[in-house]
């Protein structure tokens, strides 16, 4: 098994406003038994037996509700570490930091392994999950790069695309990376079967890592290099933040904008793929979010129900007339008369009305109120 985990936990999840916004984004939004999408992640990294650390790395102004979640946090949270990002830089900067620690914290050895998962995913169930994961630690043990490729089961043009090359006993390499498609390419990608999404999520030796990092984008690589040694840390509870200070900063604030698709995996001759078996959900619109929550329902009940009911998400009163197949996620109590296929979010002081199938428009909602610079409801 990989020895770390490193949880980015700093995106705005803008494709569910208005209940993710830049306070409060979508890894806090609770969606099972009142556990939140963050929750769930860290349960499931602590879940896999590792010997290291649980490490988060976060927007410094998302310090304290990350916090706040991890006070929530039982056994194992001793072992829980929160990296603060002083500005935002992307993923390849984030994970860098996180693995310069790490390397650090060995005394200069970076051959254990970590692996990165995003703090605003459904995985399930552990079991396969942990299978995988030991997967791309032996790929990683070998010197490579490991992305999780998740088996398509739609032509969908939202995820990038990863196509997989030679197998070996663990996974594949990496043939290519794909940008999101138009829905014609998508449908090539399903027929060929050899395409899978991108989850975003990966596994390697902190020092291969840093390695690829330098050799292929030297402007983050090279300013990262001995961070490690320039952080100060403090206790909050049971958990320790660490990598704080005005050096950390300074070099933070340098460093360009660049995900580790772009700055190391798309370049990297190194790259390989674990097919997941997993079941896997990355949340990504309120269209997904009324499936899971049809989903649960159906659960409860023991079977699927009669017809196209309306799903209520939130806590407050739903009144329904003549109208079906609407789901409700509102801190207000909301009515409906006649209507049919509709999302209400009524969520931190803004309503959102979409049709189902529209969800992917919210993005451009949230683009229009920046233009407009309505950061109160952002």
């Amino acid at each position: 098994m990989v020895d770390h985990v490193l949880i980015l936990a700093g995106g705005s999840g803008t494709r569910l406003w208005p209940a993710s916004n830049s306070k409060l984004p979508k890894q806090f939004i609770p969606v099972e038994d009142g556990k939140s999408l963050l929750r769930l992640t860290i349960e499931r990294a602590l879940a896999l037996g590792i010997r290291g650390d649980v490490i988060i790395i976060t927007l410094k102004d998302q310090l304290e509700p990350i916090l706040a979640e991890c006070g929530k946090i039982g056994d194992g949270a001793e072992r829980i570490k929160v990296i603060p990002e002083p500005a935002a830089r992307n993923t390849a900067p984030a994970i860098a930091i996180a693995a310069e620690y790490l390397k650090h914290a060995a005394g200069g050895r970076g051959e254990e392994t970590a692996a990165v998962l995003t703090a605003d995913h459904l995985i399930t169930p552990l079991e396969r999950f942990a299978a995988d994961m030991e997967n791309a630690d032996a790929l990683a043990r070998q010197g490579n790069l490991v992305t999780f490729g998740i088996p398509p089961t739609r032509p969908e043009t939202g995820y990038g695309y990863i196509e997989s090359g030679e197998e070996n006993q663990y996974g594949f390499m990496v043939a290519s990376f794909r940008e999101k498609p138009d829905e014609k390419t998508a449908l090539s990608f399903l027929d060929k079967g050899n395409y899978f999404w991108n989850s975003g999520m990966f596994a390697f030796q902190v020092g291969r890592y840093l390695e690829e990092l330098t050799a292929h984008s030297p402007d983050i690589g090279k300013l990262f290099d001995g961070i490690g040694a320039s952080g100060v840390s403090r206790r909050s509870g049971a958990v320790e933040v660490v990598m704080e200070g005005a050096g950390v900063e300074g070099i933070y604030r340098k460093s360009p904008k660049d995900s580790i698709d772009y700055a190391v995996m798309e370049k990297s001759t190194r790259s390989a793929m674990v097919r997941a078996t997993f079941d896997w959900n990355d949340v990504g619109s309120w269209e997904e979010m009324a499936a899971l929550y049809a989903e649960k329902r159906s659960e409860a009940e023991g079977s699927a129900p009669d017809g196209l009911p309306n799903i209520n998400g939130g806590d407050e009163e739903l009144i329904a007339v003549e109208s079906g197949d609407n789901f409700i996620y509102s801190d207000l109590p909301v009515a409906l008369c006649g209507v049919d296929g509709l999302m209400v979010v009524v969520k931190n002081g803004a309503v959102l009305v979409a049709k189902k199938g529209a969800g992917q428009q919210v993005k451009q909602v949230v683009n229009e109120l920046k233009e407009r610079d309505r950061t109160d409801i952002l």
